[in-house]
């Protein structure tokens, strides 16, 4: 019995966190951008901005999920840092959906939602692209109850032996434990939703009691809190003040219960967990409502102390010097109710994306006001977040239904965007190549010439990208014209100037020839997609 008990729990766990690990990335790819777009036009009443925030727990049921698109929006200054933080709390509250439905009794419904999915991935519609998720999402929840079925049936079989009982009954004088398996489990799952659910199926099967239920769910908030900073540990800038910020409101959230529930505990004064009881008999429910309360502790904590707390994020997370060269100048959400404004705003902003191309060669003029020195690193990591702002836009625009031209241009945008991830990397690249230390003068010098010649001709045609003149653009074709027979030459030139070159030095020779080439070749590319870009915008770009 015992075995058999054991085995039906830890069955039913595997299935649960596989069915919960699923249903949070399904729903994810489910919702996709369309609630990163719902997210980012959700600031203009805080109804809206809750909403906003429950739905998105309850799809994603992962408030680290929310914190990371939150975060990418913020980092795309897509929604402002304050307009942000409410949305945040509110998804705590929305992963209260699942620990809601753990304490339902929906055997029948588990049976035909696996039923119906079954048929679903023998029909091949999980093949499909557009039913895919769907059909995922519902065999992932319907995996995650079965578990949870599991796990209640080996739990009441446990529950029934009177020797675990009386252990279980020692164990709960030390109500504290609870806490701190609160706040392990929650790191270990990720999730305290999660965690809650376990709680109820343990009570609901007599193996704890209410009071250690009730702590396990606080200290899994807590460590839920510390998941997200841990998510967002190699993070920098302001945007990690999202994650600092759920931290702060979760500890803030359950400090403020804590000392009611002692004062209830050891002075009978009926607060919080009489409340609860007084809701529901069941105990499994009671929990869940403990959950929520916990949940909504953190948004009153949000309400309260929201503004107070921006200085010691700051403090903690500050923003960087180069975080308003990767913020978009020039889209934003409601642009695409425009198509053709919208292309022009795409146009300039993959302008600027294009003038930090010289960064990487220690040429900082076309920046203007922002020009400040960067690291390779730097300037590559500002140059993909603005990309994936601006691949993100065009994505949106695709979606409007716009007419036939506009499609077509949003297909070339999309291209120009690619080869224009492609020129930062091999950018990038190069210059870290170039920094290290060379053993030949040869080298050396050739590393030189090819720091001075590509950052003028970037300089040059960051330029003609901006002002998009004919003549400008046709130059910029002739010098970017076959450079097979110039790669090899200065191969053979720095051969010739130094014949000892080790093994290293030929590698890096080789590697430094094959990005310059690369690079040159790719820009190539990108100034021949400019020309009907021309032809379209003869104003310049500013």
């Amino acid at each position: 019995m015992i075995l058999d008990a054991t085995i039906s729990i830890l069955a039913g766990l595997g299935l649960f966190f596989f069915g919960v690990k699923g249903l949070a990335a399904n729903m994810s790819q489910l919702a996709g951008r369309s609630l990163r777009r719902w997210l980012s036009r959700s600031t203009g009443s805080y109804a809206a901005k809750l909403l906003a925030g429950i739905l998105s727990g309850a799809l994603t049921q992962s408030t680290s999920a929310v914190t990371v698109i939150l975060m990418s929006l913020t980092s795309a200054d897509l929604i402002p840092l304050a307009e942000a933080k409410p949305i945040l709390a509110w998804a705590n509250v929305g992963t209260a959906a699942l620990v809601f439905l753990a304490t339902l009794d929906m055997d029948p419904f588990v049976y035909a939602l696996v039923a119906a999915t079954g048929f679903c991935f023998y029909l091949n519609l999980d093949r499909s692209p557009r039913w895919r998720p769907a059909v995922s999402a519902s065999f992932a929840l319907a995996t995650l109850l079965l578990g949870l079925a599991f796990v209640r049936t080996g739990s009441s079989e446990l529950g029934g032996l009177p020797w675990l009982r009386d252990i279980l009954l020692d164990v709960a004088r030390w109500p504290s434990l609870g806490f701190v398996a609160g706040i392990l489990l929650a790191l270990l799952v990720q999730s305290s939703a999660t965690v809650t659910v376990i709680a109820i199926a343990l009570i609901s099967a007599h193996l704890v009691t209410f009071d250690q239920a009730t702590l396990t769910v606080y200290g899994a908030s807590i460590g839920s809190g510390l998941t997200t900073y841990l998510v967002s540990a190699k993070l920098r800038g302001a945007s990690r003040q999202l994650a600092v910020f759920q931290v702060i409101i979760k500890i803030l959230g359950v400090a403020a219960r804590i000392p009611l529930y002692l004062v209830e505990r050891f002075f009978g004064v009926p607060l919080l967990l009489s409340g609860v009881r007084a809701l529901s008999a069941n105990p499994g429910r009671g929990i869940a409502f403990v959950y929520l309360a916990c949940q909504l502790a953190a948004v009153a904590a949000q309400a309260a102390l929201g503004r107070a707390l921006q200085p010691l994020l700051e403090r903690l997370a500050p923003p960087l010097p180069q975080e308003g060269l990767a913020k978009p100048r020039y889209i934003y959400p409601q642009a695409i109710d425009d198509p053709e404004t919208a292309l022009t705003l795409v146009d300039r902003e993959q302008a600027r994306l294009f003038a930090l191309l010289p960064v990487y060669f220690g040429i900082t003029e076309a920046l203007g006001d922002e020009a400040r020195p960067l690291t390779p690193a730097e300037a590559l990591a500002s140059a993909q977040t603005l990309g994936r702002s601006i691949d993100d836009f065009l994505k949106d625009l695709a979606d409007t239904g716009a007419e036939r031209s506009v499609i077509e241009a949003v297909g070339e945008c999309q291209a120009r965007d690619a080869l224009l991830a492609s020129i930062h990397e091999s950018a990038a690249s190069l210059a870290e190549h170039m920094a290290r230390p060379f053993d030949s003068p040869a080298l050396l010098s050739l590393g030189e010439s090819l720091r001075e010649g590509l950052g003028a001709l970037l300089h040059t045609a960051a330029d003609a990208a901006s002002s998009l003149d004919p003549d400008d653009l046709a130059l910029l074709r002739r010098l970017t014209g076959d450079r097979d027979s110039l790669v090899d030459g200065i191969r053979r030139t720095v051969l010739a100037a130094d014949q000892g070159l080790s093994a290293a030095d030929h590698r890096q020779l080789y590697s430094l020839t094959s990005l310059f080439e690369l690079i040159v070749w790719t820009l190539r590319r990108y100034i021949t997609r400019l020309a009907p870009q021309a032809e379209r915008s003869p104003d310049p770009i500013s």
